[in-house]
């Protein structure tokens, strides 16, 4: 018989480390709830996985053809820059976060089997997201390195930062998550919203332009996306070939880990209530 080993509450402290304990004490559990989301995801389909190539793929199409061609749109800081290669570094952080977020308002709704079964760890179906994510993550990341490597020839060793920069993502991404599923139980016009979150999130965001060619008085307010730093510091790591700026990637994973850690309280105190309401 399987037993789950769901978190109790430990000191005042349990809180700020709840969702670390979450994921180590059910490891095994975890796994195959990320294995069995990409399985169903692409179940049925005639290409399969091969959707998680094409999705970044026809993205970075569509825009290479509108700013590169149309509006022959240049890459300034960067002389001699590929604009394809820039733009799709740009958008695998906006992939990831999109993807996540835009599922999270119905997890619970879809999920609802779960949510009467006592010993299930509701807790760890936001982690379950962006586990899923993480994985089209990769394969976005291997595509901008074979890209690389086409195009440029080869990569430097700052592509070993690359898991270190988008850490932080991941941890805010999940804090997101569970914030934003537990709400969608409660209020069900949360899932018709995600689609102008993420419009906002990507063009208030450097990804379709340089940040130096926005106004040094608006850069305060861009700086807030949290898609900034996570694209700036991925093109400094991989295209750029220098190191990441520290200070800036130490304060955000701060915030990001105290996002998660907001979230995975907010969770916690409501998932009791989704029972009466779904």
């Amino acid at each position: 018989m399987m037993h789950i080993l769901v978190p109790t509450r430990k000191g005042r402290w349990w809180y700020a480390t709840a969702p670390v304990l979450s994921i180590a004490r059910q490891w095994s559990l975890y796994r195959r709830m990320v294995a069995r989301d990409l399985s169903l995801r692409y179940r049925g389909s005639v290409l399969g996985a091969v959707w998680s190539m094409l999705n970044p793929l026809s993205l970075l199409v569509v825009f290479s053809f509108v700013f590169g061609v149309v509006l022959n749109a240049r890459w300034g800081v960067m002389p001699g820059a590929n604009f394809p290669l820039l733009l799709f570094a740009g958008l695998v952080p906006f992939i990831f976060l999109s993807e996540s977020i835009t599922r999270a308002p119905m997890l619970i709704l879809e999920n609802s089997n779960y949510v009467k079964k006592v010993v299930f760890p509701l807790e760890l179906l936001p982690f379950v997201v962006t586990g899923s994510a993480l994985v089209n993550l990769g394969i976005a990341l291997l595509i901008l390195l074979l890209g690389q490597l086409w195009v440029m020839g080869g990569i430097t060793y700052n592509w070993i930062f690359v898991p270190l920069v988008m850490a932080p993502l991941a941890m805010l991404a999940t804090g997101v998550v569970m914030f934003m599923s537990s709400l969608g139980v409660f209020i069900r016009d949360l899932a018709q919203m995600t689609s102008v979150i993420t419009m906002l999130l990507m063009y208030m965001s450097p990804i379709l332009f340089p940040i130096s060619m926005v106004p040094p008085a608006y850069r305060p307010f861009l700086s807030l996306n949290p898609l900034t730093l996570p694209v700036t510091q991925l093109r400094q790591v991989t295209l750029e070939g220098r190191s990441p700026d520290w200070a800036a990637l130490g304060i955000y994973y701060l915030v990001a880990y105290t996002v998660l850690v907001i979230g995975f309280w907010w969770f916690w105190r409501t998932k009791k209530g989704f029972a009466d309401v779904i």
